[in-house]
């Protein structure tokens, strides 16, 4: 099955962006190290771990009350935001990495 399609005529804007040929990475002829691999698997272990103990911890205190908040549940909440973040971080790092 053939595909058309329409070419509309528009500015070609050259810009360096990763996976072009100049790309340094592709002049040095290098890949990304695999020490580099490593430690993002061993942090994204550890992320993902401490994201999913935080909400454990949470579901087990139970619903939270109206008025103050307890310490226990201000830093189960602050370990499980921190992880998730981190988790978000990390997945920028790989696809940088690619």
């Amino acid at each position: 099955m053939a595909n058309a399609h329409l070419h509309l005529p528009h500015v070609h804007v050259w810009y360096p962006h990763v996976g072009m040929p100049d790309d340094q990475l592709h002049r040095e002829e290098t890949r990304p190290s695999r020490l580099g691999g490593i430690v993002l698997g061993i942090a994204v272990v550890v992320a993902l771990l401490a994201w999913a103990t935080a909400l454990i911890a949470l579901i087990s205190l139970g619903p939270a009350r109206a008025g103050a908040v307890s310490d226990a549940r201000a830093l189960w909440t602050a370990v499980a935001i921190a992880s998730a973040i981190s988790l978000f971080l990390l997945g920028v790092w790989k696809v940088s990495r690619a």
